[in-house]
């Protein structure tokens, strides 16, 4: 879409990364480090997305599917290492499945990482500012403005307290989540499923004051076979508990506080503003039932006292691209291999629907991901990274989770940086040559 009206242009960088979560730090960084002049935005007033904004935590595994080897690294790990020197994290290679920092859960819960949200918005602003990323807050992508043969995008239009303004790029980064920045462009996406039906959003909320010791003695021998479905189906039965979930998830966090992972609720179109508002203020209500249910029949919980509420809706699935390579799920169970990889990720296929959800904990080795997901058809300057890369349903359900989308934003910003340097577009990098720098950043390839 190109404006019809003036628009000043502010900036004319290099590379001009949308969205500044896990994915936008990761490819703003890297860019960064690898010579780029950045820019880097976001609608919000901090770095991390749904990991600070959207209290989303902890990071899920970074590890292989046994839990011996981690292999998401790279900028990933850097910022581990941060946040732990900040006491601000606790490095996954120090949290077990079945400990409290993966919520008691053990299939596919080997090595997560739990942090705190002012640690990650501290240690990622550090990274960005050390790099020489130029931050951008405050401002919602608008359109992009487009060459003239539609193949190129060459602004792109922001909303802003002093009004709409215009920067101009060699190479765009899309880091949304939602994929706006493609749809804008031309790039064909997809929603959802053959029916645009989405996995349902959830909205977390933290709690404190809980008697952990006593939790843990009750729930020993029961905790990782029942989380208290018994219990919920019965007050559901009854009509006391109506939020369409039937377990219980709690994560202890690393400052002692727990994150409470058990709102749901559905949206019909989750890039609609009215529909995530309604869905945003029906998960926040919510909270109360989930309170009353955790201090009714969880040892340890009859005190829980709410802290605080996301005030970002946390929506698995919304828009994703149909690139030059669809990832898939039978991709990631055969641990099939390509000549592109960028990263190994051993997340577990994690699907939500209805009342349930479809839990596939991953197999065997760790599974690669090639770098063609990331490059969507018909615009030559645009990357995606998160989980609007191009996936189907099942493999967005394993790798829309936060260490592998750092691992695509890496990648991302190092081709964007490498396309520019040898003058191509992203499509054309020589992905030896982008391999090669990944190594040298500590990326696990294979």
């Amino acid at each position: 879409m190109n404006m019809t009206f003036d628009i000043p242009t502010v900036r004319k960088t290099d590379v001009l990364v949308i969205g500044g979560g896990c994915a936008g730090i990761a490819a703003a960084v890297s860019a960064a480090r690898h010579g780029a002049k950045v820019l880097l935005t976001d609608a919000n007033g901090s770095l991390g997305g749904m990991a600070t904004n959207g209290l989303v935590g902890p990071f899920m595994t970074c590890y292989d599917p046994q839990g011996k080897r981690q292999v998401i690294r790279g900028l990933f790990e850097e910022m581990i290492q941060r946040m732990v020197r900040r006491g601000g994290a606790i490095h996954p290679s120090e949290c077990p499945a079945g400990s409290s920092y993966a919520a008691y859960r053990v299939p596919g819960h080997h090595n997560c990482t739990p942090f705190t949200v002012e640690a990650f918005r501290i240690c990622a602003e550090e990274m960005c500012c050390e790099a020489g990323v130029e931050l951008l807050y405050h401002v919602l992508f608008q359109s992009c403005c487009m060459s003239e043969d539609g193949s190129r995008i060459e602004g792109a239009v922001f909303a802003t307290k002093a009004g709409l303004i215009r920067i101009d790029a060699n190479t765009i980064i899309d880091c949304t989540g939602d994929g706006d920045v493609a749809l804008s462009s031309g790039a064909p996406c997809l929603y959802g499923d053959e029916n645009g039906a989405t996995q349902p959003a959830s909205l977390f909320f933290l709690i404190d004051n809980i008697d952990q010791e006593k939790m843990e003695a009750a729930l020993r021998d029961r905790w990782d076979t029942r989380f208290f479905e018994a219990e919920i189906a019965a007050e559901t039965k009854d009509g006391h508990y109506h939020v369409p979930r039937t377990k219980v998830a709690i994560y202890q966090s690393s400052d002692g506080t727990w994150r409470v992972n058990m709102s749901r609720v559905a949206l019909k179109n989750g890039c609609d503003p009215f529909e995530i508002t309604d869905a945003t203020v029906r998960a926040r209500a919510q909270q109360d039932e989930i309170l009353g249910l955790l201090r009714k029949y969880v040892p340890g919980c009859e005190h829980a006292r709410l802290l605080e509420s996301a005030n970002m809706l946390g929506q698995r699935e919304t828009r994703r691209i149909d690139g030059v390579y669809t990832l898939t799920g039978d991709d990631i169970r055969s641990g099939k291999s390509f000549e592109d990889t960028v990263f190994l990720a051993g997340s577990s296929i994690d699907m939500h629907g209805g009342n349930n959800v479809k839990y596939i904990p991953a197999q065997g080795e760790a599974y690669p991901v090639p770098y063609r997901i990331l490059l969507p058809k018909n615009v030559q300057n645009l990357l995606v990274a998160g989980r609007c890369a191009s996936m189907d349903r099942e493999a967005l359900a394993a790798i829309r989770v936060m260490p592998p989308v750092f691992a695509m934003g890496q990648a991302a910003g190092t081709a964007a940086a490498i396309a520019l340097q040898s003058q191509v577009c992203p499509a054309d990098v020589d992905t030896a040559l982008l391999q090669k720098a990944l190594l040298q950043d500590d990326v696990v390839l294979e």
